[in-house]
């Protein structure tokens, strides 16, 4: 470029801060350059531990913090960039607007980046809590429509629920259940006219599927024909299911022949709708 001896001065001041300004800009880019990398290696390490989940959580917890550490400083120099501009603004007005505009599309960018970084941390987080609510919850049964007693003391309801549950596994499913292997149980909700259900958490997880397996000889049972087993699930797991048996009504409400129903079967998170043929 030429400038006349009149427009030299002013335009060789206006060349140097477009150059520092530049300089800047090259300088986050760089910056964001190394936040990526630390992003994937964050998401890497995230991987490799997904099954501890005690020190995946920790590990999530401090790569967030991190990165709204990381997101606070890039918000301070973004910010600190265009008070520069600002500043630096003189009577040539074409100039500062291209800066300007450069300076924001480049901060833009960066903040969707984070935006969007902070949203893969954020699922990641959620599937974390999910696997670990899951995992809580393996060793655990439902038991619906078990009679209450009578409200009382701890002791009492304790040894009423308990002695139910010991003659159920032992008597009615001829599965070996000391008391011991009962770890906690007790009810969920607030009592009303109908029974509440009974959480059971059990010692081990083969002792729970063996329950499982056997569910089906209460309806041999007279006096326990009204009780039914479930699994414990999360929400998400609940929400599945519910959606499954909605789909499973509407098939069953649609099938002519009228010779097959429709019904959910499955463990939790792998359960699917399955076609009967009704018995005669």
């Amino acid at each position: 470029m030429w400038f006349c001896m009149d427009c030299l001065g002013q335009a060789s001041k206006v060349i140097k801060n477009i150059s520092d300004i530049q300089k800047r800009q090259d300088d986050i880019e760089c910056e964001l350059t190394k936040t990526n990398s630390r992003i994937n290696s964050l998401e890497l390490e995230i991987k490799e531990n997904k099954r501890t989940f005690e020190t995946e959580t920790a590990v999530n917890k401090k790569a967030v913090c991190e990165l709204q550490s990381l997101v606070s400083a890039l918000e301070i120099t973004m910010h600190d960039v265009q008070d520069e501009v600002i500043n630096k603004r003189d009577d040539s007005p074409k100039w500062s607007d291209i800066v300007e505009r450069a300076v924001e599309c480049k901060f833009e960018k960066a903040t969707v980046e984070l935006n969007e970084v902070e949203k893969s941390i954020e699922e990641k987080r959620k599937k974390t809590l999910e696997i670990k609510d899951k995992e809580d919850r393996r060793n655990n049964i439902i038991l619906f429509k078990v009679p209450e007693c009578q409200p009382g003391s701890y002791e009492e309801v304790m040894k009423h629920d308990v002695e139910f549950c010991l003659k159920l596994c032992n008597d009615i499913l001829v599965i070996e259940i000391r008391r011991e292997d009962i770890k906690r149980l007790f009810r969920i909700g607030k009592r009303g006219s109908e029974p509440r259900p009974l959480l059971v958490h059990l010692s081990s997880g083969s002792l729970k599927n063996r329950v499982m397996e056997s569910s089906f000889k209460l309806r041999s049972a007279e006096d326990f024909r009204q009780v039914t087993i479930s699994h414990d699930m999360t929400k998400l797991e609940r929400e599945q299911c519910k959606q499954l048996v909605t789909e499973a009504k509407d098939l069953e409400s649609k099938e002519q022949s009228g010779e097959y129903m429709y019904r959910v079967r499955g463990a939790p998170g792998e359960m699917k709708i399955v076609k009967i043929k009704k018995r005669n």
